[in-house]
């Protein structure tokens, strides 16, 4: 049976002793307690200057609702087509373009998978019945729901995002103390944060998204306050002020990712109203250059977007509604659609480095491609309800590989390798995001549990219940210390670490994968 978590237990393992500084297992972090934000910051940078020697990479959940099918929308006019390339007699559409992805992606290398249970910097590795995990006690919340999480690009410091419009930074390296609280105090209407990510070049920024509702006006459609334009609004951690607004989204902004692409700064954002954003920055990250929307006129919603590896950020894999899309993101163009993952909606979509690769294919009695280039990547959904507001398919999560075309006309194709499920998972909410260490899969549910699946072996190796009975909304795996964090509608952000074991703490990923075909549910 998978190992569970139901309070909260021992003092946290020697990697963690700078916690224990904390006052009382118990302690809450008042926002008028909190030690002077300059002083803070100068540690953190201090702390950023001290964790260069590690390879450094660039490292949500609204109003609940009680059937997941998605929200009337006006019908949108045709698709736009991709490129045509003239060939012999015939037309061919364009699907990848080789010559200028070789050029990106030697130019711009990846930097996506330096940190993996693998990687020997001390991420957590094993997650199983003889190598659990227990929460650690110290107190992080915020007044409403937490919505979303995001970490500086070298894990120095953890930023939540509330329904209440706040966000909070968190020292993620060393005690976990609360380092600032934002809000935007010239705002007159009512924010609800759901989104975030730290600047890579400038680390005092940090953009945020979420809902800007109007306080002096009633939406009986929404049962509340009629939602506004949502700009993504831009954050100095040093002054706590915004410092630039982006004005674009009609609805809720649901995403958002900062990446170098051909030598420019861009940010990209997906929003409720359907569309995909790329704004080009200037080198400040404040100033914005020009902004584009990719071009498909048939997204309703969209979630969450993740760059293909290896080549050199040009494509993206995009969910939307209840399915993946590719686009261009030079071309700002939708290049193919892979329909229905789930009955109602992909909300979540991540590229991960899958560690025990070489064991799949040996299992499958195959040789591992050699003359292919794809990726793995990690989906979860929602699935429709029936009259009852039960859902109509057990809800899963699913590892797939991603092929990309040999030949300019032809397809990616989108593989699925696993689904994985089991009796209790019950995650058949919206704006939920899933996690991996490139060995598990991390995936929250309606209940507050975290379930634990195997990548290879598709069992559940543990469950971890800390929340109330109520969404976790996002789950993340520190990169260089052995701390998983998860917040949900409780207004919680949950940190758990390895028991105070030195048997534990650094768990052979080998003995890992041999206790897993031993434990967990039927996959």
């Amino acid at each position: 049976m998978p190992s569970k978590i139901t309070d909260y237990l021992m003092d946290s393992d020697d990697l963690l002793e700078q916690v224990d500084d904390v006052a009382g297992p118990t302690a809450a972090v008042d926002d008028d307690e909190r030690d002077d934000t300059d002083d803070l910051l100068e540690e953190s940078d201090q702390l950023l200057n001290l964790s260069a020697q590690i390879d450094k990479t660039t490292t949500k959940a609204t109003t609940k609702r009680t059937k997941a099918a998605s929200p009337p929308a006006p019908p949108k006019p045709a698709p736009v087509k991709a490129p045509v390339r003239k060939g012999k007699g015939k037309n061919q559409t364009v699907y990848y373009d080789h010559a200028r992805t070789k050029e990106l992606a030697n130019a711009y290398p990846d930097t996506y998978w330096q940190f993996h249970a693998d990687a020997g910097h001390g991420m957590i590795n094993a997650i199983h019945q003889d190598a659990p995990l227990q929460e650690l006690p110290q107190r992080l919340s915020d007044h409403g729901a937490v919505t979303g999480m995001t970490l500086s690009d070298d894990g120095a410091l953890l930023a939540t995002f509330s329904s209440h419009g706040s966000v909070k930074v968190w020292h993620a390296a060393g005690d976990l103390q609360l380092v600032t609280r934002l809000r935007d105090t010239e705002e007159t209407h009512i924010d609800e944060f759901y989104c975030g990510i730290f600047m890579p070049d400038a680390p005092h920024l940090i953009a945020v998204g979420g809902k800007l509702k109007d306080r002096h006006r009633w939406s009986a459609d929404d049962n509340d306050n009629h939602i506004m334009p949502c700009p993504i609004k831009i954050f100095n951690l040093r002054t706590g002020t915004v410092v630039a607004k982006l004005e674009g989204h009609e609805e809720e902004v649901l995403c958002l990712k900062a990446v170098h692409f051909d030598g420019g700064n861009y940010l990209v954002s997906t929003s409720q109203d359907g569309h995909i954003l790329k704004w080009h920055m200037d080198k400040d990250w404040t100033t914005v250059l020009n902004q584009t929307r990719m071009q498909d006129n048939l997204t309703y919603m969209a979630f969450t977007v993740a760059f293909v590896p290896n080549t050199g950020n040009k494509y993206i894999l995009a969910a939307c509604d209840e399915h993946i899309r590719v686009y261009d993101f030079e071309e700002n163009r939708l290049v193919q659609t892979f329909e229905d993952i789930y009955s109602s909606y992909c909300d979540c979509g991540k590229f991960i480095e899958w560690l025990d690769e070489p064991q799949y294919w040996h299992k499958k009695g195959k040789e591992q491609p050699e003359n292919e280039q794809y990726a793995w990547f990690i989906t979860r959904g929602a699935e429709m309800c029936d009259d009852n507001g039960v859902a109509s398919t057990p809800n899963t999560c699913c590892l797939h590989r991603l092929v990309i075309p040999k030949t300019a006309n032809k397809p990616f194709v989108l593989e699925e390798v696993h689904r994985y499920k089991h009796e209790e998972y019950h995650a058949n909410s919206w704006l939920v995001k899933i996690a991996s260490n490139g060995r598990y899969l991390v995936a929250p549910t309606i209940y507050g549990q975290l379930f634990v699946f195997n990548l290879l072996t598709g069992k559940a190796t543990g469950v971890i219940k800390s929340h109330e009975n109520i969404e976790v909304r996002d789950v993340l795996f520190h990169p260089y210390r052995p701390l998983l964090f998860s917040c949900g509608d409780d207004g919680n952000i949950k940190v758990y670490t390895y028991k105070d074991d030195d048997d534990v703490d650094m768990v052979d990923a080998k003995d890992a994968m041999q206790q897993d075909l031993k434990v967990g549910g039927k996959s």
